[in-house]
């Protein structure tokens, strides 16, 4: 009888081994999971900017909440800001599901911050006839108008007397980004770093060749095929999904992130900047239904939405909107066209220095700004032509425009002056009938002369 509790004591340990030991071989790190959650589908179009960067944020939140399979960004982009760049790299790095990039449709390209995104990515795949490339950065208030040197291989690492010392820094902090990146993903490090550092570029094919990519898909529908038996690894697991079977979402940006994304492009929020001072200036000039100050407002208030989420120069800005202000002043203030000249230098200095980035989608059109200025000064030499006719012209209406109007001598000493009797003196006597000219306008009586 003394057995029995040994012997089920030694059922028990044996039963608590084998089920530690199910349950290490079921999370065994090799073995791939099966996950039949939905994949999420989001786009990427554009310039890489905040508004984008959010969106992608929020489709990882949903996507995590809703327990998906993977996340597929679809991706055209010509590159964007660096720090929006990196918060999508977050995502996909610590996303707790596979993140696959397609570089689509035919024509699109990964360039500059696309490369980054695209290497990061578990699985990357593009469509025939797309690029990526040119991934070099930019520095940050650089002088659109005196770009930096390419760095000189024969040098052996010195360095480059076209480059600054901060660019260089830029590009050895962006350059081991890449490599990092790429590194973790087992794709070609050599290539990404000359990328970033040689503004290189490859087509579909090419970066296929080069494992720069793992895949070419024709469309959505043959990406999924070929990505149905593929094993995808993350973070020390491997997952195994069904794409051909799986539910679909699609992650729309939706109407307002739209139009934000659409504001956060530097010539709409330039233009919105110039119609909304210029809708002011209206209102206060000619007063009345308020249609000015109402189109102004709502101007500028979108236009500085734009400009919080693009690399703003505040030194740029405030020239230009000293350049504005010395322009109007024009309107009231008799320069001779010197603040007028003054206003114009200062709004095409601001103009140019407005953003902080010598990225061509980053800055303002050289066309919009020459067409702008023109149009402002042209407009401000007409209407100072109009003010400076005006103010030499005789009056029209009250008292003074009395003097030298004709009339004529009525018989009780009156003179019929623009439809009105007036009592005049003259100093020479005046007949009934006779023509008089209006010397002065003594409160209610008229000095007149024979005309």
């Amino acid at each position: 009888m003394k057995k029995k509790p040994i012997k089920y004591a030694r059922r028990g340990f044996f039963a608590a081994l084998t089920v530690f030991a199910a349950v290490l071989v079921a999370e065994e790190p090799g073995k791939p999971a099966s996950a039949s959650g939905p994949v999420y589908v989001l786009n990427i179009d554009g310039t890489i900017d905040p508004v984008i960067a959010k969106y992608v944020a929020d489709a990882f939140a949903e996507a995590k909440e809703e327990n998906a399979a993977a996340v597929v960004i679809r991706l055209d982009t010509p590159g964007g800001l660096l720090d929006a760049t990196r918060d999508i790299i977050q995502q996909i790095l610590n996303a707790p599901m596979p993140a696959i990039v397609y570089v689509s449709p035919r024509g699109s390209r990964a360039a500059s911050a696309g490369v980054f995104i695209t290497v990061a990515s578990d699985v990357a795949a593009m469509a025939p006839e797309t690029h990526l490339g040119a991934a070099h950065p930019v520095s940050l208030g650089g002088n659109p108008f005196m770009p930096a040197k390419p760095a000189d291989p024969e040098k052996n690492g010195k360095e480059d007397e076209g480059r600054s010392v901060m660019e260089e820094k830029i590009v050895s902090d962006t350059a081991a980004y890449a490599r990092t990146l790429a590194s973790a993903k087992g794709r070609n490090a050599d290539w990404v770093e000359k990328a970033v550092r040689e503004s290189l570029s490859l087509t579909s094919t090419e970066a296929l060749e080069k494992n720069v990519v793992d895949m070419l898909a024709e469309d959505e529908t043959d990406l999924f095929k070929k990505l149905s038996p593929r094993d995808i690894k993350k973070n020390e697991k491997v997952f195994r999904i069904d794409f051909e079977k799986a539910r679909m979402v699609r992650f729309e940006m939706g109407r307002l992130r739209q139009v934000l994304h659409v504001l956060a492009n530097p010539n709409v929020a330039y233009l919105l900047l110039m119609l909304g001072f210029y809708a002011l200036i209206y209102e206060f000039a000619t007063p009345g239904i308020g249609l000015g100050a109402a189109a102004g407002l709502i101007s500028l208030v979108m236009a500085f939405f734009a400009l919080q989420v693009l690399p703003l120069s505040y030194a740029g800005l405030a020239l230009l909107l000293a350049g504005m202000t010395l322009m109007a002043m024009e309107l009231f203030v008799v320069s001779h066209g010197l603040l007028m000249v003054g206003g114009t230098l200062c709004f095409i200095a601001g103009s140019l220095l407005l953003f902080e980035s010598p990225e061509p989608y980053f800055r303002v059109s050289l066309e919009i700004i020459g067409g702008t200025a023109v149009a402002s000064l042209a407009f401000l030499v007409f209407v100072v032509k109009k003010i400076l006719a005006v103010r030499v012209m005789a009056s029209i209406t009250g008292k003074e425009a009395l003097v030298g109007q004709i009339g004529e001598a009525r018989p009780d000493g009156m003179v019929f002056v623009h439809g009105e009797y007036w009592e005049a003196e003259s100093a020479a006597p005046l007949s009934p009938g006779q023509k008089v000219r209006v010397v002065e306008v003594m409160g209610n009586r008229l000095r007149v002369e024979k005309v």
